[in-house]
């Protein structure tokens, strides 16, 4: 991890090959980091502060909505120590499976959905590394 993110409150390392992007909606603040091939990274932070369960259950109606093929498992995995809600979502996308994981927990500042996803036979290499992004989240004021 080369390459390091650091704004809007939060800070994050990630590869330097991947690309950033970061976009401004509303009350919303998203930033994603791609790999050269299928799989990202992404946080939104949603300064309007809805549930955590509220932001995971869009997130897996957007899935619903964009795929035929689409399978939601609960999980325990969290982003460090921080409370919050958990789903995996495989669904299929040209006939490729695909795996996203969603991980939501709020903060006194906002609410904070990470979102990665790729090509099942590519995150055999990528996940790795996107988990990687995941535990180098910091918060504004978190000690490293």
């Amino acid at each position: 991890m080369d390459e390091t993110y650091e704004g809007n409150g939060i800070r994050f390392r990630y590869p330097a090959y991947w690309e950033l992007l970061e976009q401004e909606e509303g009350e919303s603040t998203s930033i994603t980091v791609a790999s050269p091939e299928t799989s990202f990274w992404s946080i939104s932070l949603f300064r309007d502060s809805p549930s955590p369960e509220q932001v995971v259950a869009s997130a897996v109606e957007a899935f619903r909505e964009e795929y035929d093929e689409v399978d939601v498992y609960p999980s325990d995995e969290r982003m460090g120590d921080r409370p919050g809600v958990a789903n995996d979502v495989d669904f299929v996308c040209f006939e490729l499976i695909n795996s996203a994981f969603l991980r939501a927990f709020q903060t006194d500042r906002f609410t904070v959905l990470v979102l990665y996803q790729g090509f099942d036979g590519e995150l055999v290499e990528t996940r790795p590394l996107l988990e990687a992004i995941s535990a180098s989240l910091k918060l504004e004021g978190e000690e490293d």
